[in-house]
């Protein structure tokens, strides 16, 4: 009789852990729109975002990429001027990324990124 009870309650906690319900996607904003400006003569549209989270490349490239596709099939030419939580708009962007011919290119700025000061 115990050996059945704990063969049950192995066999319960076995398909419980089985039964986890599927991981669940963040609903956090990749990036906040400043400014949206169209120039609907050339097709072209200028966005200025701040990008949530840490100031990395691969952050501010995915920000980027996903306003674009957000509005690809309305412009021709998609210019994204990315800046991070820690900048203002009075500095230069930390990354300039262009849609155009249907590519996506991205342009970083050395200067935005963390500098490391030496030590004696």
């Amino acid at each position: 009789m115990l050996k059945m009870t704990v063969v049950s309650l192995a066999l319960s906690a076995f398909i419980a852990c089985s039964t986890a319900p599927p991981p669940t996607r963040s609903n956090a904003q990749l990036f906040s729109i400043i400014s949206e400006q169209s120039d609907p003569q050339t097709a072209t549209l200028t966005i200025t975002i701040k990008v949530s989270g840490p100031a990395t490349q691969t952050n501010v490239r995915s920000a980027a990429e996903s306003a674009i596709a957000e509005r690809k099939d309305q412009y021709r030419h998609i210019v994204v001027n990315s800046y991070t939580e820690e900048m203002t708009a009075k500095e230069p962007p930390f990354a300039i990324s262009k849609f155009e011919a249907n590519t996506i290119t991205h342009r970083f700025n050395s200067l935005a990124e963390t500098q490391k000061i030496p030590t004696h």
